[in-house]
């Protein structure tokens, strides 16, 4: 298939030309005037070229001396087409034109010329490599006459725009294919590379962003120039487009790297590092919506620790906690790989999406979250464009979760590590205090009887004999829960696994004190009687004494999800700034219980937890917001969480709330 080049100003001609040459089957480019032709065969070196003799701007001769200045187009064969001179003129001649055809032409006539024009050795019409070259280039072609219309654009162009992009004025192009610049804002159409070429200018690296026919966004480098004749006369511009998409991403995606190690570096907590990775990926990648979801340990769900949604952009309405395979998230914690759904739409996507995560969004992937070698959360994302999957990208983001997965782990060792300072601190207390107070009144009033009298009744020493014993209960009491810790802790102790009534232990163990109670009939769940009831013993006992006397102290139980809520609120002292996180260690005791000459070990939160943890639970403490403290305990309902544990009779008072 030859490139012919038909240049003739009378419309009606053209298409009778385009006409006949299309029926031959060859490829037609139109110029309409001999201006445009020079820019288009230079540009786009033609195999045949049909001209009106009188073009408008740069006749015929004028046109034919100025393809043979240029190289590549020397030997274009040219026809000729003529109204009003007779084929035998000498003007003609100058045009060393390979045939003259009247314009009175008839279409038989004009088939004929041209079959025997195009149908002539390859080595008359000379080899279609410059149709060839611009085929095979990688970069994009665009060039365009003086007035601004385009007479090339080569197949990587017509590939992302279409081939309909021909007709359209190269200052058309910024808003007929909203075109922006590297930042995203509006490309006003003087500053198109083409357009400012065609104004003598010589453009270098002009970045541009355009979206492909799937509105995926593509960044473009354009380098443009004026096409000149040998006079140094501006006959038009031509542009090369490479596609930079690759390399734009490779440096988004460092930016966006290098942000989140920043906000783990600086994060003072697991609450607001999430939200702010969310924010540093949001921003780094231009993505309207990520949630990360944590695996609860104690209901073996996964759970949403933080959301980022762009302003504008539609929330996803998602049920709480999710199992394992459940949407987007569950899938990827349960294949503990990344999943890339190019497109939410399509009928093929590779997991089950839930309908809300369909609604507004293109495309979806989620990434693993991995602490060592296990899944302990997972990073969900939504866009507004159909996304690829991209090696690239996926390796970005399977980074930024293992730099996650990495702090989480960090902060876990940290606080055990606080944890065993605290202790070690504590001890030396104990031993300072704890310790050394009972031993020293035992050993005092040990001396004061050994120097009474022979013949001193044991009546008369009965008192000194009460202070003995009051502290050796004590000392006792202690060594016995440090050694019951110890062996929660170690694992050495086992439980004592049946089905629970917990509403009626959590109400025995609030039937010694003052309390208010909102329980429900029964609540079952898998676990050690004696030791649920020690946990709320503790948790009550503690709310009563750090309470003025008289003070409310609320005890509820609920469930929430796969898990039993027991929540115990005082109006008390509260939690001195700063000490939250210490008081499960043992024998921490608060500053202010210490202070206000509050009775306590410093045992009984740090026994509690041992106990809450084997059950697969957890145990937290908080400010209330009226004054006092928060203590919320929460256990799983489902057998099969629980720590090391034997089998046990089952509980012989479900049923009962009291």
């Amino acid at each position: 298939m030859a490139a012919v080049l038909i240049v003739e100003d009378d419309q009606e001609r053209q298409a009778v030309i385009a006409e006949v040459v299309g029926r031959l089957g060859h490829r037609v480019v139109l110029a309409g005037d001999g201006r445009a032709a020079l820019t288009a065969a230079v540009a786009h070196r033609p195999d045949l070229i049909i001209a009106d003799v009188d073009t408008p701007h740069v006749d015929s001769a004028r046109m034919r001396r100025g393809l043979r200045e240029h190289p590549t187009t020397a030997d274009v064969p040219v026809v000729l087409i003529t109204a009003h001179q007779p084929p035998g003129d000498t003007e003609l001649a100058e045009a060393e034109a390979v045939t003259v055809v009247p314009a009175s032409f008839s279409a038989e006539e004009l088939t004929e010329t041209l079959r025997g024009c195009l149908e002539a050795p390859a080595e008359a019409r000379g080899p279609d490599f410059t149709e060839a070259l611009l085929r095979s280039l990688d970069a994009g072609v665009v060039a365009c006459d003086l007035e601004g219309r385009l007479v090339v654009i080569n197949q990587p162009v017509r590939d992302f725009f279409g081939d309909d992009s021909l007709g359209v004025p190269a200052r058309d192009w910024a808003e007929r294919f909203k075109l922006r610049r590297d930042d995203g804002s509006p490309l006003d159409p003087d500053d198109v590379a083409l357009y400012r070429a065609l104004r003598g200018e010589e453009v270098q690296h002009d970045v541009i962003l355009a979206h492909d026919r799937q509105d995926r966004p593509r960044w473009f480098a354009v380098n443009a120039r004026p096409v000149r004749d040998a006079a140094g006369q501006v006959l038009g511009a031509v542009a090369a487009v490479h596609d930079v998409t690759a390399e734009h991403h490779q440096h988004q995606y460092e930016r966006c790297k290098s942000e989140v190690l920043k906000v783990l570096v600086h994060a003072t907590d697991t609450a607001s590092a999430g939200a702010q990775v969310l924010r540093a990926m949001a921003d780094g990648l231009g993505w309207p919506y990520l949630r990360l979801w944590l695996v609860d340990p104690v209901t073996d769900r996964l759970r949403p620790a933080a959301t980022h949604l762009a302003p504008g952009s539609p929330p996803i309405e998602l049920p709480p906690a999710l199992d394992r395979g459940e949407g987007l998230a569950g899938s990827c914690w349960e294949r503990g790989e990344p999943i890339w759904v190019p497109d939410l739409r399509a009928p093929d996507i590779p997991v089950l999406i839930r309908p809300a995560e369909a609604g507004h969004y293109r495309a979806a992937l989620a990434v693993p979250v991995r602490s060592a070698e296990k899944v302990v959360g997972v990073f969900s994302c939504f866009i507004h464009e159909h996304q690829d999957p991209d090696p690239a990208l996926t390796l970005l983001l399977t980074g930024i979760a293992g730099h996650v997965g990495a702090y989480l782990e960090r902060r876990r060792s940290e606080e055990l590590s606080h944890q065993l300072a605290a202790s070690v601190g504590e001890y030396i207390a104990l031993v300072g205090h704890e310790l050394r107070t009972p031993l020293t009144s035992i050993g005092t009033y040990t001396d004061l009887i050994a120097e009474e009298p022979d013949q001193t009744t044991v009546g008369e020493i009965r008192e000194l004999l009460t202070v003995i014993e009051r502290n050796n209960a004590r000392l006792r009491s202690l060594v016995e829960r440090l050694l019951d810790l110890s062996a929660l802790e170690t694992g050495q102790a086992e439980l004592l696994t049946a089905e629970v009534d917990l509403a009626s232990v959590v109400a025995a163990a609030a039937a010694g004190f003052s309390v208010r109670t909102d329980l429900p009939e029964r609540l079952t769940v898998p676990g050690d009687r004696d030791r649920l009831r020690q946990v709320a013993e503790n948790l009550i006992g503690n709310a009563v004494k750090h309470s003025p006397e008289g003070g409310m102290i609320q005890v509820s139980l609920t469930t929430d999800e796969d898990a039993a809520v027991l929540t115990v609120t005082d109006s008390g002292i509260g939690i001195p700034a700063g000490e939250r996180d210490r008081l499960f260690a043992r024998l921490y005791r608060a500053s202010n219980a210490r202070h206000s000459d509050i009775p306590g070990a410093g045992l009984g939160l740090a026994l509690s937890r041992a106990i809450v943890e084997l059950h697969g639970g957890s145990i937290t403490l908080d400010e209330h917001e009226g004054g006092g403290t928060v203590a919320t305990v929460r256990l799983p309902r489902r057998p099969g969480t629980i720590g090391p544990a034997r089998p046990g009779r089952p509980d012989e008072t479900l049923g009962g709330n009291h």
